[in-house]
């Protein structure tokens, strides 16, 4: 192999790195965290809350809950936002995003809370039944244990779980319609 060749085979080759690592980096979510919530998940989401009996207001809040102090738990709030981007369709009911400490829950006057990545736990089941809130996540274990009121699983298929004593104490409740299409416990 010629000197001309083996350089021209070195660029080729850095390039064709720089390249795949410019689209690898465009894949990735902001921050370079992917969020515990898919954008699946986030739709599954919007559906589900069409079907309370009482429906956020339009234009509401969804809070993103995430446990102070912890940065991986702020990166996953601040990427699950990302995913959400300008709003949350939920039928006729468009939710901007906010991040929120778990402590101060109760004053983003939310009734939507998703639960980021760490989040789960009693401070944060005491925060959204306090504010009347269906609290969610993608953790089934956080709805059995009682921390949460609804988890969504879309992977490898559909799957709502839904604590009811949990619903019950903050006050959500949903039309029986969706209460057939779901799991309770």
């Amino acid at each position: 192999m010629t000197r001309g060749h083996s350089q021209m085979t070195g660029r080729a080759v850095r390039l064709l790195t720089v390249g795949l690592l410019t689209v690898l980096a465009a894949l990735r979510p902001c921050g370079g965290h992917a969020a515990s919530f898919a954008a699946k998940d986030l739709q599954i989401l919007g559906r589900a809350i069409a079907f309370l009996q009482s429906p956020p207001a339009p234009d509401s809040v969804i809070a993103i809950a995430y446990a102070p102090g912890d940065a991986a738990s702020r990166q996953d709030a601040e990427a699950i936002a990302a995913l959400i981007g300008a709003g949350l369709q939920a039928g006729r009911v468009t939710l901007r995003p906010k991040l929120v400490d778990i402590n101060n829950l109760s004053a983003a006057g939310s009734s939507i809370v998703i639960a980021a990545a760490g989040a789960s736990g009693p401070r944060l089941n005491e925060a959204a039944r306090a504010a009347h809130a269906l609290c969610v996540t993608t953790n089934a274990e956080a709805v059995r244990s009682g921390f949460c009121t609804m988890a969504i699983t879309t992977e490898p298929r559909v799957e709502i779980l839904v604590n009811h004593a949990v619903a019950e104490a903050a006050g959500v409740e949903f039309v029986a319609a969706f209460r057939m299409m779901i799991r309770e416990m």
